[in-house]
């Protein structure tokens, strides 16, 4: 199947695909006169890469996982690969928390100011005047 039809059936964008083939995602593509076509095991990596960006991989990182240097693709080494990301997310969501946390605090000290002082002037800025 041409390109267009891979696209349908993988739910990427040719753009995308043409871009995983550049990126050596998709290195074992055929061809057909300038024509790419592509086999259903090319539309199962399509989707997989899909769904690994979906979920925070970098293209860069999946290519590591996908084609390791030593030509092995070891499951163990994926498990690695998801446990290192959720990790990750872990650590980001907290940092996101630690900083809802902060900005609530803000919008306090600004409420409590406003509510207090006529022309309130941000508690952490001091002013020159």
């Amino acid at each position: 199947m041409y390109i267009g039809e891979a696209s349908k059936l993988s739910g990427a964008t040719v753009k995308a695909i043409r871009l995983y083939e550049k990126l050596g995602l998709l290195p074992n593509v055929a061809r057909e006169n300038s024509y790419r076509v592509f086999t259903d095991e090319d539309i199962l990596l399509i989707k997989f890469i899909k769904i690994a960006q979906n979920v925070g991989f970098k293209l860069s990182e999946l290519k590591q996982i996908i084609y390791p240097k030593d030509g092995k693709v070891s499951w163990e080494d994926i498990r690695h690969e998801i446990d290192s990301k959720a990790n990750n997310i872990t650590k980001e969501i907290i940092r996101l928390q630690n900083d809802k946390k902060q900005l609530s605090n803000y919008k306090n000290e600004i409420t409590e100011c406003l509510k207090n002082y006529q022309d309130c002037i941000f508690p952490h800025i001091k002013s020159d005047a």
